[in-house]
């Protein structure tokens, strides 16, 4: 099969790219900044360069890889929407509705959208209970009125072209690969101070409740999703393990007991619920995501790997 994954060259992009090429399918890969940090798919995918919000390079990216799935992970993320209203709506909205109607004109099977959390209301929307597909969206940001707007638009071309287009509203993704921006881009520099032996105050309140899930699972689900005879739903939530920045440093200290980690009581709420069903999908591709250890670890040896340092053991 051959796969067209958008964003190809980003933080969850290559790690998907990898698993396709894992499962010996043929990928092609269309970001606006082509340059894929690891080799190992750098060297094995076909890379189209465009901007999606100019139609024409869509259409080009689609007609001449010919794909039978899409993999929509290209996006405008929450601050720089915030920054610039304008250009996130040109980018989220106009972007990902250009590939779905270049899929719908090319004959594509199905098209996943990665779709967030973020598009829910505030967890105090909900009570303390679980947040299911089928809950009210109610986003205060941007990013996840995009998000939203995104999934009705999904549900007009299906029923009106026939194109499978189903959205997994994914949880806050950590793991190595997202140092600079991103809501959790705190996490790899929690993890890179510690292994450095530096210190760090990362810019979020220590009790903020999120739901997370790692990297390389997120990438899991979708690969899944793309990969199926036949998709039961059209709306997925990728869940995750509800836990806090605290709890995150509790793990890290526990693997290095000096590891200075502060944090900034004051800084805002998250506007996204942390209580997260995902029973949908986990029964549908019969997958469950790993613990927050099991990920931190991984995401540690992944730094101590590069510093040329030998892997360690999680600990009882």
């Amino acid at each position: 099969m051959k796969i067209l994954v958008t964003g190809g060259a980003g933080f969850i992009g290559v790690c998907i790219a990898k698993k396709l090429l894992e499962r010996n399918h043929q990928v092609v890969v269309m970001s606006r900044s082509p340059k894929i940090s690891d080799p190992e798919v750098a060297n094995k995918v076909e890379i189209m360069s465009g901007d999606m919000r100019v139609f024409n390079d869509v259409m080009k990216a689609v007609v001449l890889s010919k794909p039978d799935t899409i993999i929509h992970m290209a996006y405008a993320l929450t601050a720089a929407g915030e920054a610039d209203p304008h250009w996130a709506v040109q980018v989220n909205v106009m972007g990902t509705n250009n590939f779905f109607e270049a899929a719908r004109l090319n004959g594509v099977k199905r098209v996943i959208f990665c779709s967030s959390m973020a598009a829910y209301a505030p967890q105090e929307m909900y009570g303390e209970r679980q947040v299911g597909e089928e809950d009210l969206l109610k986003s205060g940001s941007i990013y996840g009125q995009t998000k939203a707007l995104n999934e009705f638009m999904a549900a007009k071309f299906e029923a009106k072209y026939g194109v499978e287009i189903p959205s997994v509203r994914i949880s806050a993704v950590y793991g190595t690969g997202r140092e600079a921006r991103g809501v959790t881009a705190w996490t790899s520099q929690m993890v890179a101070a510690a292994v450095s032996g530096k210190p760090i105050k990362i810019a979020l309140r220590s009790d903020q409740k999120a739901n997370f899930i790692y990297v390389d699972d997120a990438a899991e689900q979708l690969v899944r999703l793309a990969l199926a005879e036949s998709l039961e739903h059209r709306i997925y939530n990728s869940g995750g393990v509800t836990s806090t920045p605290a709890q995150f440093a509790t793990i890290v200290k526990k693997y290095y007991p000096d590891a200075d980690i502060a944090f900034d009581e004051k800084a805002p709420i998250w506007p996204y619920p942390h209580l997260i069903d995902s029973t949908r999908l986990e029964k549908e591709i019969i997958f469950k995501v790993r613990d927050i250890e099991e990920g931190l670890l991984e995401q540690i040896n992944q730094e101590r790997s590069v510093r040329g340092a030998a892997p360690i053991e999680k600990l009882n």
